[in-house]
């Protein structure tokens, strides 16, 4: 049995599809000229900019300045690197660039307000000490000239705050340096009056008394050693001699009288005869008598002589002496002569050697005495004296380091120099009209796209909703086949035949 296949149309659709196919097509012109329109807007109207670029460095180095002043002291002054610390110093290079101050001194310098003048754009270059700057403006002229301005008001800038900072540091030093300055002058003072009182002029009086009094101590020394030998001498010889020094200058002195030579004969003659007649006669014999007292009469005289000579009456000890040396030969009268001179020579030796050591022991008492008063008063003008150079160096110090500081950089703010001036551009930075164009044609590519594949999918969405309904067993509809056009999730129901 032919079946019958009935094409029924359930829902009104034709009316829908009429509608969409007249609706996508304006919706991709209105769409089009949006985007065309926008893009044409964009070229047309968009501000042109330009760019002018420089960079600045930043130097990391360090500088280190030490200067000696003799026999006071040393100013040191020292420029650490700016990176040696934590902070960057091109960070607040940075700031101080994109400030609200720097711009307005900036625009004032092109004339132009500040709201026009806009920001530039800084960039940190990293493991560098570099710095890479931006500038825009409406012509290449124009952005030049903003750039040049930002680095003038940048430079100025810097220098008004080093110049603050090394200020206030030169403030601080002078105020330090005038209350060392009166310090000083105290000290001086002080050392000045100590020294009209006190008889201790400086630390070096009391180091060459100090130096004189160990010399007097080395020549009391020797000089008590040369005694000592002296003595020794002296009383060896007059061992061997049998007499004195004294008795040895009383012998030479009266063997050197003539007056006393001629009694000395004469009563050694009378004592020769008397000598001689003692072994012939008694001593009761008047020529025997009479030549005993002759020869006392003649040493009356002899003594006589010898005490007017010296002053003293002579002793039997010296009148024997020179009757032995009288009485020997030529040649051994002379050497005991000699002997009596060397003797006398050795004793006026000790004598003046013992002199100078009581003179050098005198000497060192009084040296040893003003030492103790003057060592009293050393210690308190070695401090007067250390205050002084004290108040020198630190003076002195501070003053250098003045002097220093003044061709210092300030370390708070380094030195900056330009890498690469500010350039004059040569082409515009944008709109550029391929790009806009072009990122315009892609959007309208995808928007063609979008419409396409939504009415490709209508209409898929559309044939997956027909249903086909023949004529046969499995029919329940009068035997009759139909296509039945259901729409998804309606609740509408189907029409009878």
């Amino acid at each position: 049995m032919a079946e019958i296949t009935q094409m029924v149309n359930l829902h009104p659709k034709s009316s829908s599809t009429s509608k969409g196919k007249i609706l996508y097509p304006i919706l991709w012109l209105l769409s089009n000229a949006l985007i065309w329109g926008a893009t044409y807007a964009y070229l047309k109207y968009r501000p042109v900019t330009y760019t002018s670029k420089w960079s600045i460095n930043v130097p990391a180095a360090a500088s280190t300045t030490n200067v000696s002043v003799p026999e006071i002291g040393q100013a040191f002054s020292s420029n650490d690197s700016p990176y040696k610390s934590f902070a960057d110093p091109r960070e607040n290079y940075k700031f101080l660039i994109e400030s609200d101050e720097m711009l307005e001194l900036a625009a004032k310098q092109v004339n132009m307000q500040v709201e026009k003048f806009n920001r530039p754009r800084v960039k940190i270059i990293d493991n560098t000490t570099l710095m890479r700057l931006d500038m825009k403006g409406k012509t290449p002229k124009q952005a030049l000239q903003k750039a040049r301005a930002v680095n003038i008001v940048l430079q100025r800038t810097l220098n008004k705050l080093r110049l603050q900072e090394t200020s206030q540091q030169d403030e601080n030093l002078e105020t330090a340096i005038k209350g060392d300055e009166k310090k000083l002058q105290a000290a001086k003072q002080q050392l000045f009056n100590f020294k009209v009182r006190s008889p201790l002029s400086s630390e070096s009086q009391l180091r060459e008394l100090s130096t004189n009094l160990e010399g007097l101590r080395r020549q009391r020394a020797e000089t008590v050693a040369e005694l000592k030998q002296t003595t020794a001498k002296v009383e060896q010889l007059s061992r061997n001699l049998g007499l004195s020094p004294q008795e040895a200058a009383d012998a030479l002195t009266l063997q050197s009288d003539r007056v006393f030579q001629q009694y000395l004969v004469n009563f050694s003659q009378k004592s020769s005869e008397l000598s001689n007649l003692s072994a012939k006669l008694l001593p009761t014999n008047p020529i025997f008598i009479t030549k005993q007292e002759e020869q006392q009469a003649s040493y009356v005289q002899l003594l006589r002589q010898g005490q007017s000579l010296l002053g003293r009456p002579v002793s039997s000890i010296t009148l024997k002496q020179i009757v032995v040396n009288g009485s020997g030969s030529a040649e051994l009268s002379s050497q005991r002569t000699n002997l009596f001179q060397e003797l006398i020579s050795l004793q006026v030796k000790q004598q003046g050697v013992q002199a100078q050591a009581q003179e050098l022991e005198k000497q060192i008492a009084q040296l040893e005495s003003r030492l103790n008063i003057l060592s009293q008063q050393g210690s308190k003008l070695g401090s007067l004296e250390r205050d002084v150079k004290i108040a020198e160096a630190v003076f002195s110090s501070n003053s250098t380091k003045l002097n220093l500081s003044r061709s210092d950089v300030s370390t708070s703010y380094p030195r900056i120099s330009i890498v690469t001036p500010p350039s004059l551009a040569k082409e515009a930075d944008g709109p550029k009209p391929i790009l806009v164009m072009l990122g315009s044609g892609v959007c309208s590519f995808f928007l063609t796209t979008g419409l396409i594949a939504q009415l490709i999918r209508n209409r898929k969405f559309k044939q997956a909703n027909t249903i086909p309904v023949t004529n046969g067993s499995s029919s329940s509809n009068n035997g009759s086949g139909h296509y039945i056009h259901k729409r998804r999730k309606s609740k509408t129901p189907l029409p009878k035949n």
